[in-house]
C-alpha cells in the first residue's frame, strides 16, 4: 500500500466481506502530539480471539480464495515504521475495529492519498452500507455519513452526484489540511 486511503479501502473491503452494514472511518490527526489515529470500525460477523492474535501474519487469513492476507501485516507495519501502533478489538458476532496510529513527525509517514477518490467509490459500490466518515484535525472536524446523503436524496448511481460528493469532500478536507503543523510530513 502506497497511502493511506489505499489501506482504508483494503480495511473496509476486509468490513464489507464480514457483512457490514454499519462502517465508521474515523481519522484523527493531532498536531501537538504529531500522530494521525487512523480507524475503522464495523459491526460485522466479528473474529475471535485466535483469528485476532493471528491478523497480523501475512500467512493467515480468512478467505478461501487465496492464501495469504496482506492488508493488516502492511497496515501494521507502515504505522510502526513510524513508531505507531496497531491495535486489533473483535468478538464473534460483535464486529471489528482497527486503530493504527501514525507518527506524523517520521519522514515514513505514508501520504494520505485520494481519501475523497475511494470513499466515493465505496459509498457508489455499496449502497446497503452506511458509511460514516470523519476527518478530526485538532477540534476542527469534517464528517460525512451516506445516511444523510440518502436522506437528501442524493443519487450515487449518477456520475455527477459521485462527481460532485467527492468535489464537496476534497475541498472540506482542503480547508482543514491547510491548518496542518508545517512538522507534519502528511501530503
Amino acid at each position: 500500500m502506497i497511502d493511506l486511503a489505499m489501506h482504508m479501502m483494503d480495511i473496509a473491503q476486509n468490513s464489507i466481506r464480514a457483512n457490514a452494514k454499519t462502517i465508521a472511518i474515523v481519522l484523527n490527526e493531532d498536531n501537538k502530539d504529531h500522530t494521525l489515529t487512523f480507524s475503522v470500525q464495523d459491526d460485522g460477523c466479528g473474529m475471535n480471539e485466535e483469528q485476532v492474535k493471528k491478523l497480523a501474519d501475512p500467512f493467515f487469513t480468512t478467505r478461501t480464495t487465496r492464501r495469504v492476507g496482506l492488508g493488516v501485516p502492511f497496515l501494521k507495519m507502515t504505522a510502526e515504521q513510524t513508531g505507531g501502533s496497531l491495535k486489533i478489538i473483535s468478538a464473534n458476532g460483535e464486529g471489528t475495529a482497527i486503530e493504527a496510529v501514525y507518527r506524523t513527525d517520521n519522514p515514513d509517514c505514508l501520504p494520505l492519498g485520494d481519501l475523497a477518490g475511494y470513499l466515493t467509490l465505496l459509498l457508489k459500490a455499496n449502497p446497503g452500507i452506511r458509511f460514516r466518515f470523519v476527518y478530526r484535525l485538532n477540534d476542527e472536524t469534517f464528517e460525512l455519513d451516506s445516511e444523510e446523503l440518502k436522506q437528501q436524496e442524493i443519487d450515487l448511481r449518477q456520475a455527477q452526484m459521485v462527481a460532485a460528493v467527492k468535489e464537496y469532500m476534497n475541498e472540506n478536507l482542503t480547508e482543514l489540511f491547510n491548518k496542518r503543523s508545517p512538522h507534519s510530513f502528511l501530503c
